[in-house]
């Protein structure tokens, strides 16, 4: 005798078809899911890292991606800059790392008056102070003790309230005198020691010569003040 198949009923025909329709609907929707991820993907990769960051606010189901790009941008800058404060490419890396953590627990604090990279920037310089005090500390602790005498301090009490008194004049003068641009460019270069094209890079400066001419501006602005000031105290005198 011959097998033969028996003949599907009307039901069990149309689960078959609601099951392949479910199937199909489903790859579709996962296919569109697919498409818009990665439309998004490079819709957020053109935006700015300010921008990444007002989306992030604007738009919280955005958020950690648009975070994560922000951060996987800034990275390879930021572990260059901890090679200048570190000793090895393991420490800056683990200074790297924990500038992120305190960047990413303080975007709140970020008001996009300035550019993240520079408010970054801020914040590894201010992590790594901190790594020198506590290094500092550690290894006043670690000293033998015949080698813990105290050093004569090379500078009198006279010499550090000079100092501060400069420290704050210039201050002053950047606050009033100097364009914030200019203001950021001298402290840069002459406080933090970066050179001109470093701060170029950092500040985005878009113009012929770079961070030189606010440079030389905010300089010009300064002598110019400091000459007005030592011109009216020899009148005095």
């Amino acid at each position: 005798m011959i097998a033969t198949c028996p003949a599907p009923t009307p039901a069990s025909s149309f689960i078959e078809l609601s099951r392949l329709a479910a199937l199909g609907a489903t790859r579709e929707r996962a296919t569109v899911a697919q498409t818009t991820r990665e439309k998004a993907g490079v819709e957020l990769g053109r935006l700015s890292d300010e921008e990444l960051i007002e989306r992030s606010r604007a738009e919280p189901q955005l958020a950690a991606r648009c975070l994560d790009l922000l951060f996987e941008r800034a990275y390879p800058r930021l572990a260059q800059w901890c090679l200048r404060y570190c000793a090895n490419r393991d420490e800056a890396a683990d200074l790297a790392q924990e500038v992120v953590m305190r960047a990413y627990t303080r975007l709140d604090s970020f008001r996009l008056e300035s550019r993240f990279s520079t408010w970054l920037y801020t914040i590894s310089r201010r992590v790594a102070i901190d790594r020198g005090i506590a290094r500092r500390r550690i290894d006043a602790r670690t000293l033998p003790e015949e080698a813990a005498d105290p050093v004569a301090d090379p500078y009198t009490a006279g010499d550090a309230v000079d100092a501060e008194k400069l420290g704050e004049a210039v201050r002053a003068a950047m606050a009033s005198d100097l364009d914030p641009l200019e203001a950021q460019v001298v402290y840069l270069h002459y406080v933090d020691g970066l050179s001109l094209p470093a701060i170029t890079e950092l500040l985005d400066c878009r113009n012929k010569s770079g961070a030189k001419a606010y440079l030389v501006g905010g300089m010009r602005k300064l002598r110019r003040r400091f000459q007005r000031q030592s011109d009216r105290q020899s009148e005095v005198l």
